[in-house]
């Protein structure tokens, strides 16, 4: 590794981009120099942005932009392809021109369910995707066009990020929205038969940067905080833990039928991240964290 890595951050406003600054190496024998790419300045949908990235030549380039209001896209296809498979197969690319590592980011709704869910079988790196939404398939797409573009390339898959004032596409993240419903005194139905890996980015960025640091190598990894839920439990727990009054109730994925098909299982194994060292500590732990950090 250089004496200071140069990397391009793209997104650094974002849930995730804000907490990798914020968790950023500082001193030590690891020495970093980021440039966080937002817009107006940078726009990955201007040609001249893949430009930069050929001419900056960084030692490593971060995305972190997605489209991912998942149920518009059902509708809105073309702007979620875009920004989810052909713009990161093209950053991919421009990449590879000037010599970068690039890292980009995927979500458990490139699986479908299925045989994992009748067998509760987290899935691995292995597992195939079977997407059921648009979503899931540009999703999908783009790892599978980031990762033969470039050998230098990785891709993490996560899932139901929630970090800092949440994701601007959704106006928040699911704690976020379950506290400021429940505040305001509104009924909630959250699905009970989903099961899910929500993940904190805060804990996330943390291991990216072990991630990079210690020069893992490039490929496919699935990083989510330890251990699985429902989104019922997982309110229920957001509630116990700030002792918040609520009037929650489950509803059946069935009986919710949003407009993107949601798969009732997409719970991502970590083994292979366990073994190289690179675990994220248990869901509650997370949450918890969360809400005495963000005092939300």
């Amino acid at each position: 590794m250089p004496a200071t890595m140069t990397i391009g951050l793209i997104g650094s406003r974002g849930q995730l981009g804000s907490d990798l600054l914020a968790r950023a190496p500082r001193g030590g024998r690891s020495s970093v120099s980021i440039l966080p790419l937002d817009r107006p300045d940078f726009d990955l949908t201007d040609p001249r942005a893949l430009e930069r990235i050929r001419e900056a030549r960084f030692d490593l380039v971060i995305n972190t932009s997605a489209y991912n209001a998942v149920d518009r896209a059902e509708t809105e296809v073309r702007p979620c392809f875009e920004m989810n498979a052909f713009l990161p197969g093209e950053l991919a690319r421009a990449c590879r021109d000037a010599g970068s590592d690039m890292m980009h980011f995927s979500t458990d709704y490139v699986m479908s369910g299925g045989i994992n869910e009748r067998e509760q079988i987290p899935y691995s790196e292995e597992s195939c995707p079977r997407p059921l939404s648009v979503y899931g398939l540009s999703k999908a797409t783009g790892e599978r066009l980031v990762l033969s573009a470039w050998e230098r390339a990785t891709v993490v898959r996560t899932c139901g990020l929630y970090g800092g004032k949440g994701s601007g596409q959704k106006g928040g993240n699911f704690v976020t929205t379950m506290l400021t419903a429940a505040r305001a005194g509104r009924p909630l139905k959250v699905i009970d038969d989903c099961h899910v890996g929500p993940t904190s980015t805060w804990d996330l960025a943390g291991v990216l940067w072990q991630l990079i640091l210690e020069r893992h190598p490039p490929g496919l990894y699935h990083l989510t905080n330890a251990g699985r839920t429902t989104w019922y439990d997982f309110a229920k727990k957001i509630f116990e833990i700030t002792r918040t009054e609520a009037d929650l109730r489950p509803i059946s994925l069935g009986d919710y039928n949003p407009p993107a098909p949601r798969s009732p299982y997409t719970v991502l194994s970590n083994d292979k991240a366990r073994q190289a060292g690179l675990a994220l500590r248990d869901l509650e732990s997370a949450l918890a964290d969360y809400l005495r950090r963000t005092g939300i």
